[in-house]
């Protein structure tokens, strides 16, 4: 029986790669293959669903297919160059390391080692799934043959979703690590401005851990001090999925002024609240969003208050987006991720081989 195992750097729970591995590893056991996860390092709380990378070479035959997810560099990337079976990459796009340099020198010298690692693997594994057309498209560049788009697999349930009540002033959320291609700066302007001209009560909630950009939400800090809008916005670090829920359940709008996603979860939370949204038109952000959102091409502080500030006042405006939101969501369904899972097993020559047949179709 044909194997599908996935490698990756890092198995964390609270991470979109970690959600996205464990629901391929789902897709792929219901589909009827042997299945399991290596991992370097592997979060405690996930140790039974994981093996240690060095046992991988070990279990695998030349028949096998490993799916080695790449976001950074590791020494796992090159184990995975070295294994004697079928090879493919999952690819969840690498920040640019210029982000980095003076914020966390050595998570800087990591994004430039995964750029070295995607130049070398790419052009030698027989296939490249991109999280999004734009990640598919930086796989291609980089010599890889064929390529697919799977949008990452989300778990959304965990967050308890539910329609957002917020109860008080307008409260602004972004949910995401505090890093500098987040851009997490320009959303204190633009609750800076929001509160000078429109709505003097709004608040900004910046959920996301630091533990390598220790600087920048120091910077974060000092910056809302500056503007004077320190008691207004929030830096509660990283959350439970619970608490998160309750967060998103009591904001009134997301926004994310980010100038690097190689996707974008956060977007589908904050649909799965009924959140509209206003975003940076910057990189697989657009595809993502769709129509299902306001995309602004610039970051003047100003015209984001004004945007935000129509959302939360027109009423028709806000039903409009959060439906649009509502059917977006749509495709980045259960039923979709297995249509486009059993694709993955078509191009593969792998339908059929673990089973009955491939993951079911819709």
């Amino acid at each position: 029986m044909t194997a599908i195992h996935q490698l990756l750097p890092v198995l964390s729970p609270g991470d979109a790669i970690g959600q996205a591995v464990r629901r391929m590893r789902s897709a792929f056991l219901e589909a009827g293959f042997s299945s399991e996860i290596f991992a370097e390092e592997i979060d405690q709380r996930l140790v039974g669903e994981a093996r240690p990378a060095a046992a991988l070479e070990a279990s695998v035959g030349a028949g096998d297919l490993v799916l080695y997810h790449l976001s950074i560099g590791a020494r796992s990337a090159r184990l995975f160059a070295g294994l004697g079976c079928r090879r493919a990459i999952v690819y969840h796009n690498i920040t640019p390391s210029p982000y980095y340099r003076t914020t966390s020198p050595r998570v800087a010298y990591w994004l430039d080692q995964g750029r070295r690692d995607l130049a070398r693997l790419a052009p030698v594994v027989e296939l490249g799934i991109g999280d999004s057309a734009y990640n598919a498209a930086e796989l291609r560049a980089a010599g890889c043959p064929a390529t697919m788009v799977i949008p990452p697999p989300v778990d959304l349930a965990r967050l308890s979703p539910r329609p957002a009540h917020p109860a008080g002033p307008p409260r602004l959320i972004f949910v995401s690590r505090l890093a500098p291609n987040k851009r997490q700066e320009e959303l204190i302007r633009v609750l800076a401005a929001l509160r000078a001209c429109w709505q003097p009560e709004a608040t900004l909630v910046l959920p996301g851990g630091w533990n390598d950009t220790e600087t920048y939400a120091a910077g974060l800090r000092r910056l809302s001090r500056d503007l004077g809008v320190a008691g207004a916005v929030e830096l509660p670090g990283r959350r439970s999925d619970r608490e998160l829920g309750d967060l998103y359940a009591g904001a009134t709008v997301a926004v994310c002024a980010s100038e690097h996603e190689g996707f974008g979860m956060h977007v589908l939370e904050a649909w799965a609240f009924d959140l509209p949204l206003v975003a940076r038109a910057a990189t697989a952000v657009p595809e993502t969003v769709g129509d299902a959102g306001i995309l602004l091409d610039t970051d003047e502080p100003l015209v984001w208050a004004a945007v935000v500030d129509r959302v939360i006042r027109d009423a028709p405006l806000r039903h409009l987006l959060i439906e649009r939101g509502r059917r977006r969501l749509g495709d980045f369904s259960d039923a979709a991720l297995r249509e486009r899972m059993a694709e993955l097993l078509d191009r593969l020559d792998l339908s059929g081989q673990g089973g009955p047949r491939a993951a079911p179709r819709g």
